[in-house]
């Protein structure tokens, strides 16, 4: 098994030609990729609630 590390670099390469940037650990970190896991996270719990798992 991969570790976690080796597989985000995986798919930053993948990403990186439809990005036109390489994301990295620092751009997650950042205040833009807070901001970004926020929005996914509330999504997420939109979407668990209108199914009605809680």
């Amino acid at each position: 098994m991969k570790p976690i590390a080796e597989i985000e670099e995986d798919l930053a390469n993948k990403v990186s030609p439809i990005l036109g940037f390489k994301p990295s650990s620092k751009f997650k970190r950042g205040p833009i990729g807070v901001l970004i896991y926020f929005v996914c996270g509330v999504i997420a719990l939109m979407t668990i609630l209108r199914s009605g798992v809680f």
